[in-house]
């Protein structure tokens, strides 16, 4: 069975292009952007401007949705209305409703739908889940991630869709905040580190309470420098969640599991250094664990291992690792607890999407 892939998005999609275009039994026949030099460099596939063109005329079976994030939800139920399965990006959904929506579509329409989280296959996360199975740290009480890095460099674009820092604001008039400016607040792009927690921890959360610092970083451009948010989870766990894109901290990504039997700290700060502490074996205190970032064990790219497990799913009428009910509750933690940010701290109950 070969899959006719479309790609909506030539930013990051460019990437998605080269890998699905590297997998045995995967055609990318079209791709799809509003910008026309975008386009240029894909000699020999069909290009689009329009986004309903591209799904009309293309005869898809898959689309890969890499475009600006508010569209995401809107350019997976076009696609799926169309009779494509759909590989979303981060965050998949802007709103409780838009995640209903999805939902929907796909138990209407039986395609599948996957959430594009690859920090889960990334070698950090494979190898903690062998700890955790292996039991070393028993039952996770708690747990904890922050995501944060200055992207205040790329946040205006002008009128041919150059980049400019957000120092830049007021000294063009053509100069506008990007989406990722305007149009994201930071606990919505939360499934990098709310993923790997969940994936790790087996659970859903339940209710999300949110701060958030409001602007005053670059206030001209980006409403929100950073949000915190905390979250109870279905099994009686809590989870502390920190975003923030619009801050003077070059990149960071930490991740920390307190269980019953040890914990684990992460950080990447340029760098990766794991550190654990297990009761069976507690030694003097915390000791180094040896594993890299991003390469796996098995030495396979962790996107293409990604896109092959979608692409099973498809062609085996399985469930996808990241289904649309786990990508959903994976994201609108996020969204509730910026919304509890919104509302002053109060409280806000995170649906659950799965069918009774």
């Amino acid at each position: 069975m070969n899959l006719r892939w479309g790609v909506a998005g030539l930013g990051r999609g460019t990437r998605f292009v080269e890998w699905l275009s590297a997998l045995d039994g995967c055609e990318v026949v079209a791709v799809c952007d509003v910008s026309e030099a975008a386009l240029k460099r894909f000699d020999g596939l069909q290009t689009y401007t329009d986004y309903s063109e591209f799904l009309e005329k293309s005869d898809l079976d898959v689309v890969a949705v890499i475009t600006p994030g508010p569209e995401h939800a809107s350019h997976s139920l076009a696609a799926m209305e169309a009779g494509c399965h759909v590989l979303s990006e981060t965050p998949c959904v802007y709103s409780i409703a838009e995640a209903q929506a999805v939902a929907a579509a796909v138990e209407r329409t039986g395609l599948k739908f996957m959430l594009a989280e690859d920090y889960i296959w990334m070698g950090w996360c494979q190898n903690l889940k062998a700890i955790v199975e292996a039991g070393r740290v028993g039952d996770i009480v708690f747990a904890e991630a922050e995501y944060t890095h200055d992207c205040r460099g790329g946040m205006l674009v002008d009128a041919n869709g150059k980049r400019y820092p957000a120092s830049a604001w007021g000294s063009r008039e053509d100069l506008k905040p990007t989406w990722r400016a305007s149009d994201l607040p930071p606990l919505f792009y939360c499934s990098h580190t709310l993923g790997p927690l969940l994936y790790l921890m087996q659970d859903r959360c339940t209710t999300a309470l949110g701060l958030n610092t409001g602007a005053k970083v670059a206030p001209e451009v980006c409403p929100v420098d950073m949000e915190s948010g905390l979250l109870q989870t279905e099994a009686g766990c809590a989870i502390r969640l920190t975003n923030g894109f619009c801050i003077a901290h070059p990149f960071s990504l930490f991740t920390g599991l307190y269980g019953s039997r040890g914990s684990i700290r992460m950080v990447n700060l340029g760098g990766l250094q794991v550190k654990a502490w297990f009761e069976d074996d507690p030694g003097d205190g915390w000791q180094d664990l040896p594993m890299q970032y991003q390469e796996r064990a098995d030495g396979r790219h962790w996107v293409t291992v990604m896109l092959e497990e979608f692409i099973v799913a498809i062609r085996d009428d399985t469930d996808p690792p990241v289904d649309v009910y786990r990508a959903m509750e994976y994201t609108l933690p996020g969204i509730c607890a910026h919304l509890s940010a919104e509302q002053g701290g109060e409280l806000v109950a995170v649906p659950d999407l799965r069918p009774n």
